[in-house]
């Protein structure tokens, strides 16, 4: 298997491609860009591009399991869930979660609905006090949602001017990701309306 897998990352090297789809993330919104994959107990950060364009910047532990109902990144795979997956694992999250968090099941629904007209989720200090995460969802070769891609802002910086900047690129990112996971093109453009 370990061979299969080497052959595999040299021939269609996925995890640089994303990792280079993040970094042009970076680039474009000047903040703190990560990737997530869907386990049974949250996200786990996959791909973690910092800034270097600031001195203040959001730092992402990649050891930290993401809550679905308290980031960004949970909220935009959420929001790709029929309602009963939706409801179920949104209620498991925060069953399990430990972290204190401003978030109730209430506001929880309302961001969710608001992030599918969006086409993106935002949490505002709804996981870390100082930080506004932004995130749109990821599909696989499947058509399925398998994750986020997030921009994580410090509040400081974050201003209507910022969100709309972000969003832009933060949309086309989960569209270039999408494809490198081999989504088909229709299946990430019907997600995105």
């Amino acid at each position: 298997m370990t061979r299969l897998a080497n052959v595999r990352d040299i021939t269609y090297p996925i995890e640089t491609e994303v990792k280079n789809v993040c970094a042009k993330l970076v680039q474009d919104t000047g903040e703190t860009v990560h990737v997530s994959h869907i386990e049974p107990k949250g996200l786990s950060c996959v791909c973690i591009v910092e800034t270097a364009l600031r001195n203040t910047r959001v730092y992402i532990d990649p050891s930290e399991v993401l809550p679905l109902h308290a980031t960004a990144s949970g909220l935009a795979y959420l929001v790709q869930l029929s309602k009963d997956d939706a409801d179920r694992l949104l209620l498991q999250s925060f069953a399990q979660s430990q972290a204190e968090s401003a978030q109730t099941p209430e506001s929880a629904y309302e961001q969710i609905k608001q992030a599918a007209v969006r086409g993106y989720a935002i949490a505002d200090a709804t996981f870390d006090y100082d930080v506004v995460g932004m995130a749109a969802h990821l599909r696989n070769g499947a058509g399925q949602p398998c994750g986020s891609v997030a921009v994580a802002t410090p509040t400081t910086r974050f201003t209507p001017e910022a969100e709309a900047r972000n969003a832009k690129y933060l949309i086309q990112a989960a569209a270039d990701i999408s494809r490198l996971y081999g989504a088909m093109p229709n299946s990430v453009q019907r997600a995105a309306e």
